[in-house]
């Protein structure tokens, strides 16, 4: 009586065995193929594939701060008509800075462009939400759409911006007649 039972209890275990090698393997199985389709949905993002317009070094003093370039989907930019196309706007840290740093230089060009302080103000708070601190060799890309933008930190979107207006004052502080870096805007527009 002992032995049937031992061998009951041997073939119970051997079935348990070999029918949790298969949930197993069936688990994995599902789990690669989950990774599979979240890895082609995760796509590159379309900007990736844009023309460069133009780029430039922001220096001050003796210290590179960053390298950036405009995208868009042509290749071409009309400063006649600057929101007429999607654009790309990527800046290359060359230097760690601070996400308080960007925030008070970003107001300050906000403030040279004429922007109202009731905006500004509100429109800091939103980029705090979104922006990270940076640092040597980061990525951050803002893509201008038709209805506002995107953050991007290296290729991961980190922020949606649904204010058009924000997302336009936010390319012009580069793209304006009036920026405060006129040179970097011939530059990054392709006027050499």
């Amino acid at each position: 009586m002992l032995k049937i039972r031992e061998k009951a209890l041997c073939s119970c275990f051997f079935q348990f065995f070999i029918l949790s090698g298969l949930l197993t393997s069936l688990l994995l199985a599902q789990c690669f193929a989950a990774g599979k389709t979240t890895m082609k949905s995760e796509a590159s993002p379309v900007w990736q594939q844009w023309q460069t317009v133009g780029h430039s070094t922001l220096t001050w003093g003796f210290w590179t701060i960053y390298d950036a370039q405009l995208k868009t989907p042509s290749g071409l930019y009309r400063a006649d008509q600057p929101f007429s196309s999607e654009m790309a706007l990527l800046i290359d840290y060359r230097r760690r800075i601070s996400k308080k740093s960007l925030l008070s230089a970003t107001d300050e060009q906000w403030l040279h462009l004429g922007v109202s302080l009731e905006n500004r103000q509100r429109w800091i708070r939103t980029l705090g939400q979104i922006w990270p601190n940076v640092r040597k060799g980061d990525r951050l890309v803002f893509v201008l759409t038709g209805s506002g933008g995107r953050f991007y930190f290296d290729d991961e979107m980190i922020g949606r911006i649904d204010d058009l207006l924000l997302a336009r004052s936010f390319i012009d502080i580069w793209l304006s007649e009036s920026t405060a870096y006129p040179r970097l805007r011939r530059q990054l527009i392709g006027q050499r």
